[in-house]
Formats: C-alpha cells, structure tokens, sequence
C-alpha cells in the first residue's frame, strides 16, 4: 500500500522542527555524559587497580595518555639518591648485615609457610584535570547518588572510607596468589633480598627490626630497588595497561604515570629465626596520570598503603 502523503501546516511544520531539535539535544547530552563517565571509570581503574585491588564503584577516566609511574624524593634518614655510591662511602653496619640477614632468611622460608595477609589503603587530593572537569565528573556521579562525589567513589573503590581493610588467608602449601585474589600475584609475601646499605634508621629492640627505605623512583619489580628487594607491591606502567586493554581494549591507551614513593617504613619480628610479623607502610604522590582515547587527560592525587603478614604456619 503507498504511504498517504500528509500536508502539514506552516505550523505542524514548525512544530516537527522543534521536536527534532529537542532530540539532539537529549541525544548529544546522554552521548556527553556517558562518554565522561566512561573516561572517569578508566581513569579511577586506572590508577588503583595494582596498588588497591578490585573495588566496587568506579575511578575517574578520561583518555589516556599515561604510562609509567616514577617515584621520586629525598631518603627517608639517607642519601637523596638511592642506589648511589654513597653507600660504598658510607659503609653498613655490622648490626646492619646482621638485620638483613636474618630478614632475608626468615622471609624465604615464611614464604613457603601459610599466614593471614591484610592491606589498607586509600587515595586522597583527586583531581582530573583541574577543577572544572572534576565538577563535571561529580555532577555525573550525583546525577546517580545525590550523597557521592569523585572523591568518595573512588574512596570505595580503593576500600577506604569506611570501608574493611582486604584480607585474605594464605594456606600453608597452597598458592599465595589465589588465595590473596585479584592482583594476588602483587601482594603475596616476598622471600626479602634486601642489602645492609638499605636498612635506614635501622634500631633492634629484642625480636624487632624497624627501619626505613629511600624513596625511589620509577621503580620496577626486578630487584633494583630497596623497595622492590621488600616487595612486588608496586603499580608498574606494563601491568596498568595490560588492565586497562582487559577491560575496554585498545579504546584507551596509557602514555605516562609520575609520582613518588616515599615514607617506606618496614616493621619486622623474627624469633628464634622465624617471622612472626612483618608490616610495611608507604605513600605515593601521583603527580601524572595521562590518558588518552581520542583527548588526552591529565590526572594526579596521592595515595598511602600499609600491609601486614602475621599469623604464620609453618
């Protein structure tokens, strides 16, 4: 059957116009929106994902354009730059020697041993590129939940405010990865290869070893480090990117990642030549996150972190 053709008034005509027009509004408004909060999620992901753990809500994103993460800043009681030939001029302690060996020993075989894992942490000063897209964000978040804002999404999604630190229970002669969970691979106790040179501010009271690390930069999970010689709890560029394309694939990419580890304090309890307790604790100022999916994004913030290992089996 042919379509009847419909004679409209210069008014009926008007209006169809003006309803068309409404149209695109909405559309380009919805499509705006849900695009910002697409970057938002990436962005927040982007940043907590190894340092943090999966969460529940979501993280600023916008493109990206971040890579890397460098760690930067004075000695935290030693020389500003670690790793440098200072320490050869100022050698280490016999007391010193001593703490890292015992550390070292104790840390291979607990290990091995099972043992009760929990970490907290939380991020604080986020901002997405300046104070106008942070509102923009929070308008999108408060268009969802009247009583959130960027801040605390991605507190939740961190497990801070408020919420449980993450634990887990590392079975004796299982595998401390799964049973730590996701990123588990990151968190599980490390068998430690720290040298004398990097036990800063180090005292010995009883079973007690407390001492500081230098902060470092750029730091990777090789051993280069006197905080990668402690632990694998550390967001490197290759596994940000790898999470961010598991996610959204290559819609979004990670160009550059800046900041600064620093305040690294390690707490340690050996008796009779085992672990009893190890903690450590440290802050990271991230000055750079870029991101980029067609517009590029620079995100910053700061976050802190403290783990402990206890309860040993062995």
């Amino acid at each position: 059957m042919a379509k009847k053709d419909v004679t409209l008034t210069p008014e009926e005509r008007l209006e169809r116009a003006e309803r068309k027009k409404e149209k695109r509004k909405i559309f380009g408004e919805t499509f705006l929106k849900a695009a910002a909060l697409f970057l938002a999620v990436v962005f927040v992901y982007s940043v907590t994902y190894v340092a943090f753990g999966k969460g529940s809500t979501v993280y600023q994103a916008v493109s990206v354009d971040a890579g890397q993460i460098v760690v930067g800043g004075g000695s935290a009681g030693g020389s500003s730059n670690a790793g440098s030939s200072n320490d050869a001029a100022a050698p280490a302690s016999n007391e010193a020697e001593e703490a890292a060996k015992a550390i070292n020993a104790a840390t291979a075989a607990a290990a091995a041993a099972g043992y009760d894992w929990e970490r907290n942490a939380k991020m604080t000063n986020l901002d997405v590129g300046g104070e106008t897209f942070t509102n923009i964000l929070n308008g999108i978040i408060q268009g969802v939940d009247p009583n959130a804002n960027l801040q605390s999404v991605v507190g939740g999604f961190l497990g801070a405010g408020g919420e449980q630190p993450k634990k887990a229970t590392v079975k004796k002669g299982g595998n401390p990865a799964e049973d730590i969970g996701y990123h588990g691979e990151s968190y599980k106790l490390k068998a430690t290869s720290l040298k004398a040179s990097d036990l800063k501010n180090l005292t010995v009271n009883g079973d007690t070893y407390s001492f500081t690390l230098e902060d470092v930069n750029t730091p990777k999970k090789d051993g280069s480090s006197a905080l990668s010689r402690l632990t694998d709890d550390i967001v490197i560029k290759e596994e940000v990117t790898s999470e961010i394309q598991a996610q959204v694939g290559n819609a979004v990419s990670v160009t550059g990642l800046e900041g600064t580890y620093k305040n690294i304090k390690v707490e340690v309890v050996i008796t009779d030549g085992k672990l009893v307790k190890l903690t450590y604790s440290y802050d990271a100022d991230v000055t750079d996150l870029a991101l980029k999916a067609g517009v590029t994004i620079h995100g910053k913030g700061s976050m802190s972190a403290t783990a402990t290992y206890s309860n040993f089996v062995y």
